[in-house]
């Protein structure tokens, strides 16, 4: 394998930079090559990065701009990263909301005049690619509440723009809390892979006020928000201090949004630790009690209406927010962790003191993303895909490497084909009992689909704290079930998975580590990265 390859809005801060390296592009660079005459191309992850140096081969400097070893769902754009785009003469994104909304919008409002944007992983279906959605796993003994916009059209609808058009990447919606009535403090947030947290609703957050109503606590004022792209999708975590009945009052505000996205508005139901019976009753004849099982607070982005979205088994079902309550049951009572990134969690005034009542957000770290799973990577065929994507892609930006371009591709098409062709081999000597992977990152679905493997997922607890005894009977039975030999902990995060290790160790079966969105030293190339994906489940798994 060659060693080259293979194996609207911009942050205000950067203005300043922006405006200067703008004037430099004109001045020296306004053909987008640099000063040996080689194309000069950006590409977000370091995987697109490897393949886009294999097919570009010596016409094209090719640089990542998230580093080796960074998660592309958090990893937010330096000025370096600013400077390298400003140079540009074509950027590769992945698309379907892989990287951090900011990350894109920096991507578009910096390419200079003329430069190209291609959204590689939103174009492998024209090439043969094949793209998986996002089914969520509601095999719970709680809910999974999350935030959803739906309705609106997708702003990858158009893979490739010119930089010189515009573009909906900083278009969104904000969630945000108005008002909650209940007994104690309610708080909704995301718990990034490193523990960081970011707040969408805090009801005790400085500077809210308290009244009373009907002899319930009422708190108003800013709580905080989140924003979503449009067609996009995010868990949360929610905390509840005490047992009993919420009224939260839910508003989407469009920003920078095209025109037709309305704002919406509604009052979310809440019952912590008691039987919804007489909530319910209080709503009326036609109220859904919702205890189990995935659901979004889904913003119509055209109708203003907000809703309860529930998917299970593959059906969707939309429930009226006003007329729907999400149960919290007693089971989900947890301690609240120590350390400092969790102390705006008060725990309770009553009985419960220093604990909170939680429902946990599925996937551990910030993890927006669409209908469409984004890890197309996982799949050698897919990526063949994503080599003619850019084959094409850097043809348009550089026409006298047209040959070149279509030549290095004929290559890589061919050890793809190798490639495939070997880690399929691995993958079939596994026993069949054996083909069930339980995994840190919900980001596996191409490997299985496209190598005969079945992904039995864990909902990981926030960080920093132990799991309930529900999570982790969950978690034996499985592996009981299943007679799952290994569980797996992604690379980049695997020093921070003790529950994973300590379950293994409790049942007897081993601890293995896979890449997941990023490559490294020891696979510097996507081929390398495939083969010790493949050769880590091997091993695990007990394969030939």
């Amino acid at each position: 394998m060659p060693r080259n390859g293979l194996s609207r809005r911009a942050f205000l801060g950067f203005l300043p930079v922006c405006a200067a390296l703008s004037a430099c592009t004109a001045q020296n660079t306004s053909l987008g090559f640099d000063a040996d005459g080689r194309l000069q191309v950006v590409a977000t992850t370091p995987i697109l990065a490897d393949v886009a140096r294999a097919v570009g081969g010596e016409r094209a400097r090719v640089h990542a701009l998230i580093p080796n070893g960074a998660d592309p769902h958090s990893y937010e754009p330096s000025l370096r990263d600013v400077r390298d785009v400003a140079y540009a003469r074509l950027a590769f994104t992945n698309g379907l909301l892989l990287e951090q909304r900011k990350m894109v919008a920096m991507v578009s409002s910096n390419l200079p005049q003329g430069s190209a944007q291609v959204a590689v992983a939103e174009r492998i279906e024209q090439y043969g690619g094949k793209l998986e959605p996002v089914v969520e796993d509601a095999s719970l003994d709680s809910i999974w509440l999350g935030l959803r916009v739906e309705g609106a059209e997708s702003s990858g609808a158009s893979a490739t723009h010119s930089a010189e058009s515009p573009s909906d990447s900083d278009a969104s919606v904000a969630f945000s809390v108005t008002r909650v009535k209940g007994p104690g403090q309610v708080a909704a947030f995301i718990t990034q892979t490193f523990g960081a947290v970011e707040m969408m609703c805090d009801s005790q957050a400085r500077g809210t006020q308290e009244s009373a109503q009907d002899g319930v606590r009422v708190r108003t004022g800013d709580m905080g928000s989140l924003e979503l792209p449009l067609q996009a999708h995010t868990h949360l975590s929610w905390a509840f201090a005490d047992a009993g009945v919420y009224e939260l009052d839910v508003l989407a505000t469009p920003r920078n949004a095209p025109e037709g996205v309305r704002q919406a508005q509604g009052t979310l139901h809440v019952v912590v630790g008691e039987d919804p019976a007489e909530a319910a009753s209080r709503l009326g004849a036609n109220t859904t009690v919702l205890a189990s099982g995935h659901a979004d607070i889904a913003a119509q982005a055209y109708t203003g209406r907000l809703v309860i979205r529930a998917d299970s088994g593959g059906k969707v079902t939309e429930h009226d927010l006003a007329r729907t309550i999400i149960v919290v049951p007693s089971r989900t009572l947890q301690e609240v962790p120590a350390g400092g990134q969790y102390g705006f969690l008060r725990g309770s005034s009553r009985e419960h003191r220093g604990q909170v009542y939680l429902l946990a957000q599925a996937v551990l770290g910030k993890h927006v993303h669409g209908e469409i799973d984004p890890h197309i990577w996982h799949s050698v065929p897919n990526m063949k895909a994503a080599a003619q994507v850019m084959r094409d892609a850097l043809a348009e930006a550089d026409p006298p490497g047209t040959s070149l371009y279509t030549a290095n591709t004929e290559r890589i098409m061919r050890e793809l084909d190798e490639l495939d062709w070997e880690i399929r081999g691995i993958y079939a000597s596994l026993p069949e009992a054996s083909k069930n992977l339980i995994t840190t990152h919900d980001g596996y679905r191409y490997l299985a689909s496209t190598y005969g493997l079945s992904v039995a997922g864990f909902v990981t607890p926030v960080a920093g704290s132990e799991p309930s005894i529900q999570q982790r009977q969950r978690l034996q039975r499985t592996i009981r079930d299943l007679r799952v030999p290994a569980i797996f902990l992604d690379k980049n995060t695997r020093a921070r998975s003790p529950v994973l290790r300590e379950v293994a160790h409790e049942n007897g079966v081993q601890v293995g580590t896979l890449y997941s969105d990023s490559l490294d030293d020891e696979a510097p190339h996507y081929a390398d990265m495939m083969r010790a994906n493949a050769r880590a489940i091997q091993r695990a798994m007990g394969g030939l």
